[in-house]
């Protein structure tokens, strides 16, 4: 009988000796390859992925329409881009003021009630309402956009009054 060595020093028997082994070592190689290919992302998806790596952003987390998403990533962009007053003595952005600018924004835009996280460090622990959350990061900033239910309040709720006895 022939024995074989193994690449990492243990024996190895032919083929011919143990078949059950071979067998296995065949599973466990099929069992191993790549899986198969996913379709290709829709192209909308696809010019999202490209807007984000031309403006150096990282989409972290999504459930919004891709539209809304572009906006808010360029506006994000924008924010961190502008220009500073010559007079201005801090060069680092306002996490508060960029917040604050994209929250108005989209408060005009898409309705009441969002919200807007940035800076860079942070965590959080939020409910959104459907297709209103966002998760971004833009140079040393992340971003987190989402949207709240609103309803209009109906009646007023009532003050129960204590009674305090004599």
């Amino acid at each position: 009988m022939e024995r074989q060595r193994s690449y990492n020093g243990r024996r190895r028997r032919n083929e011919d000796e143990n078949p059950k082994i071979t067998s296995q070592y065949t599973l466990q190689r099929s069992s191993s390859l790549p899986p198969l290919a996913r379709a290709p992302p829709p192209p909308n998806e696809l010019k999202l992925a490209a807007i984000a790596v031309d403006l150096n952003v990282r989409l972290r987390s999504a459930d919004m329409p891709l539209a809304m998403q572009e906006r808010a990533i360029r506006r994000a962009r924008a924010l961190l881009d502008a220009k500073k007053p010559d007079n201005a003595k801090r060069s680092t952005p306002n996490p508060t003021r960029l917040a604050m600018c994209l929250k108005k924004e989209f408060d005009a835009l898409y309705g009441p009630a969002w919200h807007c996280v940035v800076g860079k460090s942070f965590g959080s622990f939020v409910t959104h309402g459907g297709g209103g959350f966002l998760y971004f990061s833009v140079d040393k900033f992340c971003f987190l956009l989402f949207k709240t239910e609103v309803r209009p309040l109906l009646k007023p709720p009532s003050l129960l009054r204590l009674k305090t006895s004599n």
